[in-house]
């Protein structure tokens, strides 16, 4: 019997610094991508610090380091 749910498989995340051009702040967003490249989800907004951001993405099922 095959199951009925889809496979949840574990997404590739990256975390980016991104330069805002008015002041050149660094702000950080999160990405997640699934195996095939394709993006699964993202933050939607940036974070002060790369802490936030991380936090951020766990309430979204990051599991890192």
């Amino acid at each position: 019997m095959a199951p009925t749910d889809a496979v949840h498989l574990p997404f590739r995340w990256e975390f980016e610094p991104v330069r805002n051009p008015a002041d050149g702040a660094i702000h950080w967003q999160w990405r997640a991508f699934t195996h095939s490249g394709s993006l699964a989800m993202e933050s939607e907004h940036g974070f002060e610090t790369l802490t936030d951001c991380v936090d951020d993405a766990k309430r979204f099922g990051f599991h890192g380091n």
